[in-house]
């Protein structure tokens, strides 16, 4: 199966909103996805992700907005009439059916005739690399292995939009980091329309166009990995895409801020900020640098905290009036740094984010 196989879709949310009684799980959802694009949405449990998919999936009923695929309104199609492919967290592979039935249930359904399916099974075992397992079981796979065939069933059926459920928070770190691959090998591959679904900003992160974050039922910021890590849009996206230090400071005036006794800029807001206001800032931990003892400048602390991260080792540093501050060292220079040492760090950014207290 290429690309010429099938068309892909443009997937569109407009206005989406669902109510459980007085609990909005989802707000006013808008988001297009183009087509061939893969789009996750990414945030913690509770934030109205989940929701959004099985609205797509025909699952759940938007209690308001429209779902539309290429500018057709989908809200009243029933979920087996929406030629949507769906692969869930925990596989839902039927226990009783071998690899090759499994691809093939869909196509059953569907009453594609017995040469064509056969064909179609071959392909997907061939995309999916595993042609010696089509007789194998579900309970003879190891767990990368039935998310693949997991994958393969949604697929096979040449689904306008593949939906994409947490498929790999049941993996282990390894595996899961193989199969996010292989999912973006064949997404790209195929080109097909995809919404992915997950709350691991990595996995997010690395294999998504556009990447949507979400909190309590509505999108906070939709764009590249690259422009929401380096320029969120809300303090919420600053903090929980990537690692960051949330900090005390005080307003100084327009756009600016005394944090840890140095001055910074404030990116814009939302929230007007008046001078003496009280506020927290959101600093990255590699928009800190260690410098010199003798800068006058720079604030001062005892490094309290060395955590390995292979390439980078992460240092807490103590300071007085503030939380653990957090910087990013290459790991080659952090052998010089030992637990109780006294070190002098500046901030680096250009400017940081606040937000009230």
């Amino acid at each position: 199966m290429s690309k010429s196989d099938r068309v892909s879709s443009t997937l569109e949310l407009r206005g989406v909103s669902r109510h459980f009684g007085s609990v909005k799980a989802l707000d006013g959802l808008d988001i297009t996805v183009a087509p061939g694009e893969l789009v996750a949405l990414l945030g913690p449990s509770g934030c109205g992700k989940t929701t959004a998919l099985r609205i797509v999936a025909g699952l759940e009923t938007a209690t308001a907005g429209d779902l539309m695929v290429n500018g057709v309104r989908y809200n009243d199609t029933p979920a087996n009439e929406r030629d949507m492919g769906m692969v869930f967290q925990h596989y839902s592979l039927f226990p009783n059916l071998s690899v090759s039935e499994n691809i093939e249930y869909g196509l059953r359904a569907r009453k594609v005739d017995s040469g064509k399916r056969k064909k179609r099974i071959d392909e997907m075992l061939e995309l999916i690399g595993l042609e010696s397992k089509r007789s194998a079981y579900p309970h003879q796979l190891s767990g990368g292995q039935q998310q693949r065939v997991a994958l393969a069933r949604a697929l096979a059926v040449q689904p306008r939009v593949l939906l994409l459920d947490e498929p790999l928070s049941a993996l282990d770190a390894q595996v899961r980091g193989q199969i996010r691959e292989e999912i973006r090998r064949i997404q790209l591959e195929l080109g097909i329309t995809t919404l992915f679904v997950t709350h691991d900003q990595e996995e997010a992160m690395a294999i998504s166009d556009r990447v949507g974050v979400m909190s309590h039922g509505r999108l906070e910021q939709i764009d590249t990995p690259i422009a929401l890590y380096n320029s969120p849009a809300t303090p919420f996206v600053a903090s929980f895409v990537g690692h960051a230090n949330r900090l005390p400071a005080e307003i100084t005036a327009k756009g600016k801020a005394r944090v840890l006794n140095q001055k910074v800029d404030i990116s814009s807001s939302a929230e007007e900020f008046t001078e003496g206001m009280k506020v927290n800032v959101i600093i990255r931990p590699e928009s800190l640098e260690i410098v010199s003892e003798s800068d006058e400048s720079a604030t001062r602390g005892i490094v309290a905290l060395k955590s390995f991260l292979g390439p980078m080792t992460k240092v807490g540093i103590a300071v007085e009036g503030a939380p653990l501050v957090h910087l990013n060292i290459a790991s080659r220079e952090v052998r010089k740094i030992e637990i109780g040492d006294k070190i002098a760090f500046k901030i680096s950014s250009d400017e940081v984010m606040a937000e009230r207290v």
